[in-house]
């Protein structure tokens, strides 16, 4: 059995990420064992922007 939910980011890309795109931080607040859209349709090929327009 394993958790699924959003991957963690390097905290240095967090930052930047935040900076740049409103509301990176809200993927970090889902609890464990969930999945966000953006991990189930997109994976690895999303942009962070596009993770963050799927997830929420």
């Amino acid at each position: 059995m394993t958790l699924i939910g959003p991957r963690p980011e390097r905290p240095a890309f967090c930052d930047e990420f935040e900076k740049r795109i409103h509301g990176w931080h809200y993927r970090t607040m889902v609890t464990p064992g969930l999945s966000g859209l953006a991990q189930v349709t997109g994976g690895y090929d999303l942009l962070p922007k596009e993770k963050v327009q799927l997830d929420l």
